[in-house]
């Protein structure tokens, strides 16, 4: 219903390049968004903004798998080549900040009782240093979830 209410009130190409823009900031990740910014689309073409042109270069070598990896992330499908230029970020949206921000709280996990079903596959283990190594890690996730004595 959506897609057709943006073609009716001729949004759709806005609509796609906002989300293309989202999409850089989650295909590339907090490293490249601290020093690049999606900044416009025309037509297939993603333009970005990095701080120098050391980040510029760098990008370039990494734009075949940038692009393949905006391709398989929702909003960035129809993008098709990045192209890179070099100047000031603030100006632009920080989307990872953004999302930063609307993040849900995460799930609770539940409590696992050290002598659960992980614990007894543990002991089932042959190997007597993984199984010493695994034994240590579930203890130290069960004393992790507890609550702390004084409560």
């Amino acid at each position: 219903m959506l897609d057709d209410m943006f073609r009716w009130l001729k949004l759709e190409e806005p609509a796609r390049a906002y989300r293309a823009l989202r999409a850089f900031s989650w295909a590339a990740g907090p490293r490249i968004n601290a020093r690049a910014r999606a900044e416009r689309v025309r037509g297939a073409i993603l333009y970005v903004r990095v701080t120098s042109s050391a980040w510029s270069q760098e990008l370039h070598i990494l734009k075949e798998q940038l692009v393949k990896k905006l391709q398989r992330t929702p909003g960035g499908e129809s993008i098709q080549d990045i192209r890179f230029t070099v100047g000031p970020l603030e100006e632009l949206p920080d989307w990872d900040a953004q999302f930063r921000a609307e993040d849900p709280p995460p799930l609770p996990v539940p409590e696992v009782p050290l002598e659960s079903e992980m614990q007894r596959a543990v002991n089932e283990i042959e190997d007597p240093e993984l199984r010493a190594d695994l034994s240590r890690l579930l203890e130290r996730e069960a004393a992790r979830r507890r609550p702390p004595s004084g409560s």
